[in-house]
């Protein structure tokens, strides 16, 4: 990849770009939040997992037992992270939903410190008061709209919180894995996940609309197929700061496309909160400059 540095980078962009997608597509889709995230991985699953297949015979990678949990993990809070995060853009507005669950990052810059047992800078605590303002900012908007509402906020934070511990395995196990393997293993997992809590609930697989059908072929194939697949690869290459401040872009691109093709504009409330806590996840996220001393350092060395 050093011959390519702008690749990890490129690929990173487009599947922002894709992931932008998700929300609209979902909100077009009339069906249960679980039925919508099964298919979703179901249909996603198939193509990756026929690539690790044969990747695997042509290439044999041997399993590690650590890696291979944490591949399992990964799936299981990929699957956590879409039923909430459908569930939050079925109760709540768009533009709430995709910025509450962009805080992922801020989960990452809190708990990463925290898992390597090392001192949260006082940086960190300032970005969160000024994240959690904006957040306040946005649900005191919904408080008039009933207990759904609420609820479809809450489950948008649990769903950044699955996805921040989802980005922070996929940067420990990527590096070591192969791009096929990886998705092939944590898309199929999370598939299976997500069927059995269909099972569980009782929803029916079949007797949507064709619309609710081409919706969900067009989630599988573009935001997830394109986007989280293009994320998980810039991941074996970028560090997980630069991926999760690119992930901010989403918010951005879903809210203005929520405006031009399903009409929802974004209240003076939503945005002045949306900005609060996009700017309180960048302080969050962003390098120090002793950080940048210290890769100069090491690339003098």
């Amino acid at each position: 990849m050093a011959e390519r540095p702008w690749l990890p980078y490129t690929v990173l962009l487009v599947g922002v770009a894709a992931v932008s997608w998700s929300a609209i597509l979902i909100r077009e889709a009339t069906a249960p939040f679980l039925v919508i995230a099964c298919y979703r991985l179901a249909l996603a699953s198939v193509p990756v997992g026929a690539m690790a297949l044969i990747q695997s015979r042509r290439s044999p990678e041997p399993f590690v037992g650590k890696t291979f949990l944490l591949m399992l993990l990964s799936g299981a809070l990929l699957a956590a992270h879409f039923a909430f995060w459908i569930s939050s853009i079925q109760h709540t507005s768009i533009v709430t939903s995709v910025v509450l669950v962009a805080t992922q990052p801020l989960y990452v810059a809190i708990a990463s410190p925290l898992l390597l047992r090392e001192k949260v800078e006082p940086y960190v605590w300032v970005a969160l008061l000024i994240a959690a303002s904006g957040a306040v900012t946005m649900v005191a908007e919904d408080l008039g709209d009933g207990f759904g509402t609420l609820a479809g906020d809450f489950y948008a934070t649990l769903a950044g919180a699955f996805a921040a511990a989802y980005l922070m395995i996929g940067r420990s196990v990527r590096p070591t894995t192969s791009w096929t393997r990886y998705i092939g293993v944590v898309y199929t997992v999370s598939a299976l996940c997500l069927f059995a809590a269909l099972l569980v609930a009782g929803d029916d697989f079949t007797g949507y609309s064709t619309k609710t059908y081409v919706m969900i072929g067009l989630l599988a194939l573009g935001p997830q197929l394109i986007g989280h697949s293009s994320i998980n690869f810039s991941l074996a290459y970028l560090s997980a700061v630069v991926v999760a401040m690119a992930i901010l872009l989403e918010p951005i691109g879903t809210t203005a496309l929520a405006a031009v093709i399903l009409d929802e504009h974004p209240t003076i409330a939503e945005m002045a909160g949306g900005v609060l806590v996009l700017i309180g996840v960048y302080l969050a996220i962003r390098p120090r400059r002793e950080e940048h001393l210290t890769v100069e350092m090491s690339s003098a060395d």
